[in-house]
């Protein structure tokens, strides 16, 4: 069992878990689409009767789905010219 999540946490298959494991788990694009999915999924569950979910969650939702988008996009932004200023 701790041997399965041991290899799940281990992303790039070296061996270990440490921070670049972490890092490269957190800055993935499908975070993306799981909090779009969020976003989409429970305000429909109001629309259609099967929630009853107060609008300030729904706000805080959409906040922190665009804080994941805004961070992953900026991290990979700074990834790429780190590699254009070093290649110069």
């Amino acid at each position: 069992m701790l041997r399965k999540i041991f290899n799940m946490l281990d992303v790039n298959s070296d061996g270990k878990v440490d921070a670049l494991d972490m890092k490269k788990a957190l800055f993935r694009y499908e975070w993306i689409v799981v909090t779009g999915l969020l976003l989409t999924i429970i305000p429909m569950g109001n629309v259609l009767g099967y929630t009853n979910i107060d609008s300030d969650f729904f706000w805080a939702l959409a906040g922190l789905c665009l804080t994941v988008e805004g961070v992953i996009e900026l991290y990979y932004e700074q990834k790429h010219w780190d590699t254009v200023k070093g290649n110069k």
